[in-house]
């Protein structure tokens, strides 16, 4: 179960590729991340993205950003928890941690800002039924 309302939680193992010289996790890798952590967000909800878009929704990042805080090495498992701030028709605000799997170590804070969107990129603003839908705390 969640501790926090309207968050997903995954964990992931680093792979070595995800590595830089120093043997730690690039830092764009971290991108990555938030976007598996969004893409479980939007499953516990009971909808996945390749449903989303079927129906002509799209959800891409508006702007987004990232805090380190301690570096993550191969074969880590990281804790990444999505939690959606703000849910309105035409977008959603995500706060993320990455945190070891206890966690106990904090490795890195996100945001991002995803806007509703048809196939030709124009902002969408979704129906209150699925709004209600990916406001639901489960």
């Amino acid at each position: 179960m969640n501790s926090k309302p309207n968050q997903a939680t995954t964990l992931h193992r680093v792979y070595y590729n995800e590595t830089d010289q120093m043997g730690r996790v690039y830092h764009g890798n971290f991108v990555n991340w938030m976007e598996k952590g969004r893409t479980e967000w939007l499953r516990s909800k009971g909808i996945s993205y390749k449903e989303l878009e079927s129906i002509g929704v799209f959800l891409p990042v508006k702007d987004i950003g990232i805090e380190y805080f301690l570096p993550v090495e191969y074969d880590d498992v990281v804790k990444i928890n999505a939690q959606a701030d703000c849910i309105t028709k035409i977008k959603v605000e995500f706060k993320y941690e990455m945190t070891d799997k206890s966690g106990e170590k904090l490795y890195a804070r996100g945001k991002s800002t995803n806007i509703f969107t048809g196939k030709d990129g124009k902002p969408k603003r979704i129906d209150n039924e699925f709004l209600r839908i990916i406001r639901e705390v489960k």
